[in-house]
């Protein structure tokens, strides 16, 4: 859904939102996209077909590319660069929480999901049984928050994306101020 645009001295237009499993990024990413006036851009909900199966790759990136082909557009997700949004962003935003923060969360938002059995895209639904698997969220952010801080941060100083600037957020309440400040 694309909003009104609440401040035209934003400078930015295409934003990525980046940051481990369990940040945030997707909730981030819906409030800044009302805030811009833009479209947002959930890759999760792309990526993931039925039953949690992989969407092909190159449907994958055609899904994606057509989304960000609008003027604003706020994108969420962590797909490296397939989809192409930091190629076309003028703003990444890394959510760079403290692992403490993380696990609360992912706990939290997984025991909702259960209880509520909430859909997350197309049909999905977490599972009890996938909940305590290999296939777990929990076992994935242990498994995952260390490497992505640190391919995150070699990213943001490679230079690969100089189109782009970085704003970092250490903590949630970074993150909430810079969305009031808009």
């Amino acid at each position: 859904m694309i909003f009104p645009v609440v401040s035209n001295s934003f400078p930015y237009k295409r934003i990525a939102v980046i940051g481990t499993s369990a940040t945030g990024k997707t909730t981030f990413a819906r409030l800044l996209a009302e805030k811009i006036g833009g479209e947002h851009i959930e890759l999760d909900s792309l990526f993931h077909g039925p039953n949690w199966q992989a969407r092909p790759k190159e449907e994958f990136i055609s899904s994606a590319k057509e989304r960000m082909q609008c003027e604003r557009w706020v994108v969420d997700g962590n797909y490296g660069n397939r989809a192409q949004q930091f190629d076309n962003a003028d703003l990444i935003i890394w959510l760079d929480f403290p692992f403490r923060i993380i696990l609360a969360r992912v706990l939290r938002r997984t025991m909702r999901r259960l209880i509520r059995r909430e859909e997350l895209w197309n049909g999905n639904r977490e599972s009890w049984r996938m909940a305590f698997s290999r296939e777990s969220i929990i076992l994935w952010v242990f498994q995952t928050y260390a490497k992505r801080r640190r391919e995150f941060f070699k990213l943001q100083h490679s230079g690969t994306y100089p189109n782009a600037q970085w704003m970092r957020f250490r903590y949630p309440k970074q993150a909430r101020q810079f969305l009031r400040g808009i």
